[in-house]
């Protein structure tokens, strides 16, 4: 098994798990911008997955035999609205977990999040934030590195180059100008040709 198919079935397991618990979530990061733009390899995956204390003790135990999980990072994920992450053992696979934040933009990624084949090969229909939602999100983690993310910045260009008029531009638009990100939503664009 090539290590794409490993990652994806590492994924898919944890998705079962999120499923199982009533945990909703979706792919964003490289792995979403790659699936609607342009393929770049990655050795992590980054997940939006909506607050869950109520069943937190389930799914610690339902992971700590196949991932590393910490505890006290998750608890401490959960009360900040904030990121923990997972490695699977056998891979060493790494997972970041971001626990939805009470803001509407950060409501509005799992609801808008589509349902989505990674691969020809993929053995079920995964969670994936929306194309639109990637470009913003990228487009803010760019600016939280102070503009100087080439990664983030390629992978905008590529959602945007390869998305072209599917994009629905009225939200995007609309929304980079809330989260102060229209000016860079501009230069993207005109970057892109699109």
């Amino acid at each position: 098994m090539n290590d794409r198919r490993e990652n994806e079935a590492v994924i898919e397991r944890l998705a079962d798990v999120l499923d199982s618990l009533g945990i909703r979530y979706a792919i964003g990061g490289s792995i979403a911008s790659a699936f609607y733009g342009t393929v770049r390899f990655t050795r992590d995956a980054d997940i939006s997955i909506q607050p869950f204390s109520s069943v937190a003790d389930k799914l610690y135990e339902l992971l700590k035999h196949e991932f590393y999980i910490s505890r006290e990072a998750m608890e401490e994920a959960l009360t900040s609205h904030r990121s923990f992450n997972l490695i699977h053992f056998e891979t060493s696979f790494k997972i970041d977990l971001f626990v939805q934040g009470p803001s509407e933009f950060e409501q509005q990624i799992l609801t808008r999040s589509k349902g989505l084949k990674l691969t020809e090969t993929s053995h079920r229909d995964l969670s994936v934030v929306s194309p639109e939602d990637i470009i913003l999100l990228k487009l803010r983690w760019f600016r939280e590195t102070g503009d100087t993310s080439e990664r983030q910045w390629g992978d905008v260009q590529g959602v945007l180059g390869v998305q072209g008029e599917a994009l629905d531009y009225d939200y995007l638009t609309g929304w980079a100008k809330k989260l102060g990100l229209d000016e860079l939503l501009d230069r993207a664009i005109a970057e892109a040709g699109t």
